[in-house]
């Protein structure tokens, strides 16, 4: 298991498996991964979304990745009560190309938290293994799509060796999180290419038709405290 070496705002278990565990075993809030951007409170269905969230403790809550990002987030609310969220976020989510009214998924969750009166300097987040830009070679079209994001900056992109663009998704995601105050200082990403480690890691692209990792967050019970 991989986990963020970095404090948290309250006591959990979270961090992104491997090929080396067997994760799905363990108890997990399912959903039905579509590329989107849909993030719902975690429940006992298994609703079309890429990411949810929850309050409450010992409710283990996760996405399943082979090449794009998982997303961890864990903040405190007004009063001091846990929030945790687990995004999905290929290019599609990251740049909220499939939206309407725009805006990706990592934007979307910072929002949902905003509006249960969090403070994104307060997060303490985590972007997990990935495609990394050496090997996600990309069309045009998806750099088009980043590019309208206020975060984009042109140095997110470079010509691969086919000539076509390579996307660096952890930094998108990243500059993003800057734009929307989230803190670098709480930023306990893990930049492992899914591509470059067939040792430790699953990815579509080299191959792996079902292998997946997750990014998981389960809050834990606080143990209640007596006169």
């Amino acid at each position: 298991m991989l986990v963020p070496a970095i404090p948290t705002p309250f006591p959990l278990r979270w961090g992104f498996s491997t090929r080396l565990e067997d994760v799905e075993a363990s108890p997990m809030a399912h959903l039905s991964q579509v590329h989107g951007c849909g993030i719902v409170e975690a429940s006992g269905a298994v609703p079309e979304a890429d990411g949810q969230w929850t309050t409450q403790p010992g409710v283990r809550i996760g996405v399943r990745v082979a090449d794009c990002v998982p997303i961890l987030l864990a903040g405190p609310l007004p009063g001091g009560g846990p929030w945790i969220a687990t995004l999905h976020a290929g290019w599609r989510g990251a740049t909220g190309v499939a939206e309407p009214s725009g805006g990706g998924i990592l934007r979307r969750g910072v929002a949902l938290y905003r509006s249960l009166g969090g403070d994104p300097s307060d997060l303490a987040w985590a972007l997990g293994p990935a495609i990394l830009a050496c090997h996600f070679e990309v069309g045009e079209e998806v750099i088009d799509a980043a590019r309208r994001d206020p975060a984009w900056r042109e140095d997110l992109q470079h010509p691969g060796p086919r000539s076509r663009p390579h996307l660096d998704l952890h930094g998108f995601l990243k500059a993003q999180a800057a734009d929307l105050g989230m803190d670098s200082g709480k930023d306990g990403s893990v930049a492992l290419c899914t591509v470059c480690r067939p040792d430790l890691l699953w990815s579509w692209r080299r191959g792996d038709k079902s292998g997946r990792q997750w990014g998981w967050a389960e809050i834990l019970p606080t143990a209640p405290t007596h006169d």
